[in-house]
């Protein structure tokens, strides 16, 4: 679990928060390396899925994922983020209570969503087979709780750890499912995908009972409803957010299933996914994990101090981004004739505007964790509900208009909007601070 730090009284967690760029960017490199392998895993899994199961089976995948990552977004109620934020430099004894706790919920609402999708199926209203339906209930129950974990412990700042249970959930079993099925062609099946992603859930949970559990970890878990309700009352903001976030990142591939097919669907899920290594390697990889040290320097009430952070923070994930955008758009033209699927190569121009889109997607989330230090939670959660709709607007205009093209395009064009406008928020906000520090 996540309700521990190596410095039970926090004073280690803040001497490890001293910058020493060696150590950190050292630090860096082996995020890096777990997300590199992480997308690696994934990518050979779309590659192995487009040329033994079919693009079908990718937009049903695609799909999936989309719901497994919006669950925990729509269901979560945004106290995922007020609580990582809660955690920064808590003292082990105070911060155990708060994570049991906030699992508590998931497993709550988990209950009450097994129930109502169990008895939708007993009525014939989901068109699954029992063994899919069931790998889909247990994938979404699991990887909710693990979306829980993998937050509370970046607010922790064991961001290693995050993101080691992040590869054994999404990257460690892909390698073995696609063995399996060139070794054996009767394992070429969406079911296997699905019950390889389910054993990597598995072996994650163990991974964390163990490490939450060890070293008298134990002794320190209990409940407290205090925080629990804190964080119901403060995360409105960021469920919102979050319900505006997974509408604008999944949202355009539905509305694409809807107009173009399953196919059409496969084509735009593949060349995102290719797309999205590279946001998830710049943010998650080089942003998100030093969140804590924004949210530290914001509480040192020094505006210049915090800015000479942001501004270190954004060098460094811009020059990632630029790095790994140059080095996905190099490799995928080069890559496409092994994948034996004409509809890629010609619809490739789809991919240069995703990954434009992707780039302006990587600056307008970063601008949003610099809003989430400052603790502007509502513009977060207004910039978030307004993309949705924009991107809904679009999509609904441009899809059954121009097709793929008209959805990579209004991906884009939301994506330009949002950055110019929280990058418009972020300097009014520090430009006030500044006036009242007298800076």
């Amino acid at each position: 679990m996540t309700g521990d730090s190596d410095a039970p009284d926090g004073r280690e967690a803040t001497a490890a928060a001293v910058d020493r760029p060696g150590r950190r960017r050292l630090g860096q490199v082996l995020l890096l390396a777990l997300r590199a392998a992480n997308a690696a895993a994934k990518f050979a899994l779309a590659v192995y899925m487009v040329r033994h199961l079919g693009l079908a089976d990718v937009g049903i995948y695609g799909l999936l994922v989309g719901a497994g990552t919006a669950v925990p977004g729509i269901l979560g109620f945004g106290v995922n983020d007020w609580t990582a934020r809660r955690l920064v430099r808590l003292p082990r004894d105070r911060a155990a209570p708060i994570v049991v706790t906030r699992f508590g919920l998931t497993v709550a609402i988990q209950v009450v969503l097994q129930v109502v999708g169990w008895s939708l199926w007993e009525l014939g209203a989901v068109d699954l087979s029992a063994t899919t339906a069931g790998l889909i209930s247990a994938i979404l129950a699991l990887e909710h709780l693990a979306v829980d974990d993998y937050y509370l412990e970046i607010g922790r700042e064991r961001a290693f750890f995050a993101n080691l249970q992040l590869f054994l959930r999404a990257g460690a079993w892909p390698p073995a499912v696609i063995v399996w099925g060139l070794l054996d062609p009767a394992a070429r099946s969406l079911d296997m995908v699905l019950g390889g992603w389910l054993v990597g859930l598995i072996v994650t949970w163990g991974a964390i009972a163990i490490r939450g559990l060890s070293g008298g970890r134990f002794r320190h878990l209990g409940v407290d409803f205090t925080s629990l309700r804190q964080a119901l009352r403060g995360g409105v903001p960021f469920w919102l957010a979050d319900i505006g976030g997974s509408g604008t990142l999944y949202l355009d591939r539905y509305i694409v299933s809807g107009f173009l097919g399953l196919e059409a669907t496969g084509v735009y899920t593949f060349f995102w996914s290719f797309a999205n290594v590279v946001h998830t390697l710049s943010v998650n990889g080089i942003v998100q994990p030093q969140v804590p040290r924004l949210i530290a320097a914001e509480r040192e009430r020094d505006p210049a101090g915090f800015v000479a952070e942001r501004d270190r923070l954004t060098r460094e994930s811009a020059t990632w981004a630029v790095v790994l955008a140059l080095g996905a758009g190099g490799a995928l033209p080069l890559l496409l004739p092994w994948f034996g699927r004409s509809l890629l190569a010609e619809n490739l121009a789809i991919f240069w505007v995703i990954l434009l889109a992707t780039l302006a997607r990587i600056a307008y989330d970063g601008l949003g964790f610099v809003l989430y230090a400052l603790h502007r939670d509502r513009a977060i959660a207004a910039t978030a509900l307004v993309a949705v709709v924009a991107t809904a607007g679009a999509d609904l205009v441009a899809v059954p208009t121009v097709g793929l093209t008209g959805a990579a395009g209004a991906y884009l064009l939301v994506g330009v909007g949002l950055f110019l406008v929280r990058r418009r928020l972020v300097a009014t906000e520090l430009d006030r601070r500044r006036s009242a520090a007298g800076q």
